[in-house]
């Protein structure tokens, strides 16, 4: 963080004509924010008793596991932190635990000290978790270990969080960096959860603690299963039908036993057994049954229950599911789901998609688990691509706009693919939801009726289908439509806020996508809606004298904060620039026209002499750095202003210079962006937003200086051509 850009590495200096400068720009994004992919684990935490994971953390509570426990007794818990990349971040625990990091005792909260030399309290967050610096690596072990003991009259269990330093109530797995806790057993590499110990007495404990890292018999998880045998009693309970799934690894005859009514292989029936078959079978184990299968065959066995039992065993020699990222060697060459009910089932044998999620006849949601209990889990290991996040939306917008302007079909297509992935996974992440609550991908879905967590999101969308024409991306689009229209607070007068608070943000939150249903309906009755939000956001935080906007408004106080945060008032620039671009002939905008028009003269009159505007825009002293994003944004809507008429082209000197002092201060030769404000808090106080770290390469930043210099670009090159036509026009006279 604060990363700032080296003297002599400028953009500027390189000397590169526009269009150069935008490429090279893109093509250091699209390298330090690569394209994910998701890996399908086998996911066994589920089944811990005790084990819980919330929003804000994982909960282990001990006396579920171990109620013989008593005072003094201990459990060690085990994990490693998978992470994307080098970086220190915060291990938060919850006081009274002992804590090690790669060996080492990070802190001791039993015996009430801090090995780092700092005090208890000064490490304490407002959730009461001690927040404990830990350095990862990519390729490290990053081992955790955890010492919980019982005290008398106390709850017997722990909580942790992976976080970035930033922001330590909130998980680490979208935006900045993800970690995760995995299981440190080899044969369950990769495998999200905790290891915990058996429950040790407390001599056995306290000679443990004392050496170190000594091995430790675990109690979860469980030995592996030794074969490929579902029992579907134990594993669903209820229910007449579950579907298997498998693949061949190579060509051979497939050995099975139990109750198989029907196989099919890549979605055509190859055998049957049928209902009367195994309604005289005896036993599940009756007579072995094969059939012949080649490399490559997809195959679906659908099992009934009937007196002799409810179960399929395998041969697995020659099974394998090619998709899966799994160490277990056992266990995991076979998945199934279930239960479905009565004799006509509408199951998968209509066609498998593992990201479809299925729903049976008694309207329970279904997905694949494993012969142990575990479950089948989607992730991805991504911080850009196919991730939920408002500051990447910025990122793909720029992305578009770029490729747009450069009629680059590729990066056209990356920023569609990368709605259709999220489209994609949009059914199986909420399904993720109901299931754990934080779901391992895409989190920011968890709340969807706060407006960053949609409105850019829709906006995109929008976009992507009026480029593509794809129809899976409308199911979304109408589930946000309905998110805004019915889950989003509202004040008396209709106007959106946050619960507690009003941030101006939520225009650019918003009202983008209400225009872009305008677009994409045809129906007039979206722009009004755009416009009313602009009148209710206007009457609360909108600071005429200055001809700027406040950041937040309290509702139940009745006032603004009255500080006038650079990026906040960019939010409404472009705001009110789509709206004006789209909106115009089919909606009043004379005062959003004015508005806009007012707050450009009141932006223009506040740039410093570097072309950059400050992090708060009326405080030119020196702890209210200048800042990037905002830059951008002010850049970005003043180029649409002069292009469409709004403003005078006397704004074109003001442009050339923020042009320009972005290449000076915040763009180095390999394209990469210094000076963009991390996502903001909100606070009554100025000083508070000059706390604020910067960070390299953040899409706040990067997505807005390729939007706008896409525009900037495509402005002047406008004004070259009608120059040049017009000293043609004066030869010929």
């Amino acid at each position: 963080m604060n990363e700032k850009l080296a003297k002599g590495q400028e953009m500027l200096l390189t000397g590169f004509e526009q269009r150069k400068v935008i490429s090279v720009v893109l093509d250091c994004m699209l390298e330090t924010r690569p394209k994910g992919e998701v890996i399908f684990h086998p996911f066994l935490a589920c089944r811990y008793v005790g084990y819980t994971r919330t929003l804000s953390s994982q909960e282990v509570r001990l006396e579920d596991m171990y109620p013989e426990a008593e005072p003094g007794d201990g459990v060690f818990a085990d994990f490693r932190i998978q992470c994307c990349r080098d970086e220190e971040i915060y291990l938060n625990v919850s006081p009274g635990v002992k804590a090690w990091y790669d060996g080492v005792c990070i802190y001791d909260g039993i015996a009430d000290t801090i090995h780092t030399g700092e005090r208890l309290q000064e490490n304490a967050g407002e959730d009461g978790r001690l927040h404990l610096p830990v350095q990862v690596r990519e390729d490290g072990e990053n081992f955790v270990r955890i010492l919980c003991v019982k005290r008398e009259g106390a709850a017997f269990l722990f909580d942790f969080l992976l976080s970035v330093k930033r922001y330590p109530s909130m998980w680490a797995n979208d935006y900045l960096f993800w970690a995760r806790a995995v299981l440190p057993v080899a044969e369950r590499d990769g495998e999200e959860g905790v290891a915990i110990s058996r429950l040790y007495r407390a001599s056995e404990r306290e000679a443990f603690a004392a050496g170190g890292q000594p091995e430790v018999d675990y109690q979860w998880p469980p030995t592996l299963p030794g074969d490929e045998s579902f029992d579907f009693y134990a594993l669903c309970g209820e229910g007449d039908i579950c579907y298997v799934y498998t693949e061949a690894a190579c060509s051979h005859v497939l050995s099975f036993w139990g109750n198989a009514e029907y196989v099919y292989v890549n979605g055509e029936k190859a055998w049957s057994m049928g209902k009367e078959g195994l309604m005289k079978k005896q036993s599940a184990r009756e007579c072995k049954d094969s059939l012949e299968v080649r490399a490559g065959d997809k195959l679906l066995f659908r099992c009934r229950r009937s007196r002799a039992g409810w179960r399929l065993g395998l041969d697995t020699a020659g099974l394998s599911l090619p998709f899966l990222s799994s160490e277990r060697k056992t266990g995991d060459r076979a998945v199934y789901i279930g239960p479905f009910y009565g004799t006509q089932c509408h199951g998968p044998e209509y066609g498998w998609d593992f990201t479809q999620v299925f729903a049976n006849q008694k309207g329970q949601r279904l997905y694949w688990g494993f012969c142990d209990g575990s479950e089948l889990r989607i992730y991805l290991n991504s911080i850009f691509y196919g991730q939920w996040f408002y500051a990447l939306m910025v990122g793909f917008y720029g992305i578009r706009a770029v490729a747009c302007f450069l009629e680059d079909e590729t990066r056209q297509c990356l920023f569609v693919d990368n709605m259709r992935f999220m489209a994609r996974y949009f059914d199986y992440v909420r399904y993720d939801i109901e299931k754990h609550v934080m779901p391992a991908f895409m989190p920011r879905l968890y709340e969807m009726n706060v407006l960053d967590n949609i409105g850019a999101m829709g906006m995109n969308f929008v976009d992507a289908y009026l480029d593509s024409g794809d129809r899976a991306l409308l199911p979304v689009i109408r589930r946000i439509c309905w998110q805004i229209e019915e889950t989003i607070p509202r004040l008396e007068d209709g106007t959106y806020y946050r619960r507690d608070t009003m941030w101006v943000d939520d225009l650019y939150m918003s009202c983008p996508f209400l225009v872009r249903m305008g677009r994409l309906t045809g129906d007039v009755s979206w722009y009004e809606k755009a416009k009313a939000q602009i009148q209710g956001f206007r009457k609360r935080l909108y600071m005429e004298e200055e001809g700027l906007f406040s950041h937040i408004y309290f509702p139940g106080k009745g006032t603004a904060n009255r500080v006038p945060w650079g990026r906040g008032n960019g939010w409404v620039m472009w705001t009110l620039s789509e709206l004006l671009m789209c909106g115009e002939g089919k909606a009043e905008l004379a005062a959003e026209k004015k508005l806009f028009q007012r707050m450009a003269e009141g932006i223009r009159a506040l740039q410093d002499e570097s072309g950059l505007w400050h992090q708060v825009l009326n405080r030119t002293d020196a702890d209210s750095y200048l800042e990037t994003s905002c830059t951008g944004m002010f850049l970005l809507g003043f180029t649409r202003g002069v292009k469409y008429g709004w403003l005078g082209e006397d704004f074109l000197e003001c442009m050339e210079r923020a042009w320009r002092g972005l290449l000076a201060h915040s763009i180095d030769r390999e394209g990469n962006v210094y000076g963009v404000c991390m996502g903001s808090g909100c606070h009554m106080d100025a000083e508070y937003y000059f706390t604020i770290p910067t960070i390299i390469n953040d899409d706040h930043g990067t997505g807005v200086i390729l939007a706008a210099g896409a525009e900037y670009c495509a402005l002047l090159e406008e004004l070259g051509r009608a120059e040049e036509n017009q000293e043609r026009g004066k030869e010929k006279a």
